[in-house]
């Protein structure tokens, strides 16, 4: 059963972009510089336009489902919305734009709270507010609050052998390709492995605050995972993948704050969990 779509989960990624801001300027300026890069953008001017652009664009198309009028289809050039955000607000203070996204954010949460259970229940509201709050913190998000780590790995991970499967074999063929691996299975390995020391560094922190991973060789570390997983029933595999991703949601919602907000283990929710779901999203 698809995992649903709540008031709460919304309201509780609108909060995130809402500390965005003050969280990015809290980072070392080096941190600043590689996030930037990784994202594509030049500075966290782009990235509040980019992000509000889009809460401005959605608040009508959800009003108009709501209150069910209609509304022409429209298909998105991405690369040319996105572009034109930017050049919207190229030449915007800096004061003035964060005056503006803290406008459209107060919007959006205003919105998302008045909605009733049955408006929740419309496709293209809970589609675009899922696109423009919660995924686009996936996307372009640094932290890993439990609420965001926990959708990632029930919906993100959860549907993600399915939906591979669900491919036509032409697509799949693509996929592996573009992946660089030689089989589907051999990326369920990948991120098996990486799950599977994941639990281990946070049993060990959780135990003793200052431990320290030991260093790893991710090339040899990968080709050792797919070998040895390499000799399970293809079955076996996916039983595998399900069974570490179950361990993690257990652990991610029983575990003390103190150990889930360390920063070791924040930086691995944020890099195994979230953000590598994005390199090998289906």
């Amino acid at each position: 059963m698809p995992l649903e779509f709540t008031k709460s989960l919304f309201l509780q990624s609108l909060d995130e972009w809402g500390d965005f801001p003050s969280k990015f300027k809290a980072l070392p300026s080096d941190t600043q510089a590689e996030f930037l890069r990784d994202q594509g953008y030049d500075s966290l001017h782009d990235i509040l336009a980019h992000v509000g652009v889009w809460w401005e664009e959605a608040q009508g198309i959800i009003r108009d489902a709501i209150e069910n009028r209609d509304r022409p289809p429209h298909k998105y050039d991405f690369d040319e919305f996105n572009a034109a955000s930017l050049a919207r607000f190229k030449s915007t203070p800096e004061a003035d734009l964060l005056t503006w996204y803290e406008s459209q954010l107060e919007a959006m949460t205003t919105l998302v709270s008045s909605l009733s259970d049955e408006q929740m229940k419309i496709r293209r509201v809970y589609g675009w507010l899922n696109g423009v709050t919660l995924e686009h913190l996936k996307e372009h998000g640094f932290t890993a609050p439990r609420f965001l780590v926990l959708d990632t790995l029930q919906r993100e991970w959860g549907g993600y052998v399915e939906r591979f499967h669900a491919l036509p074999e032409e697509k799949q063929k693509a996929f592996i390709e573009k992946q660089g691996f030689a089989r589907f299975r051999d990326v369920a390995a990948h991120v098996i492995a990486w799950w599977e020391d994941g639990l281990e560094a946070i049993d060990a922190i959780s135990k003793d605050p200052a431990y320290q991973p030991p260093e790893k060789d991710t090339d040899a570390y990968n080709a050792q995972a797919i070998s040895m997983f390499g000799k399970l029933e293809e079955s076996e595999i996916w039983k595998k993948f399900e069974s570490t991703r179950q361990s993690l949601i257990e652990l991610i919602i029983n575990l003390p704050d103190e150990t889930f907000d360390h920063k070791d283990v924040q930086a691995w929710l944020r890099s195994d969990v979230i953000d590598h779901y994005f390199e090998h999203a289906v």
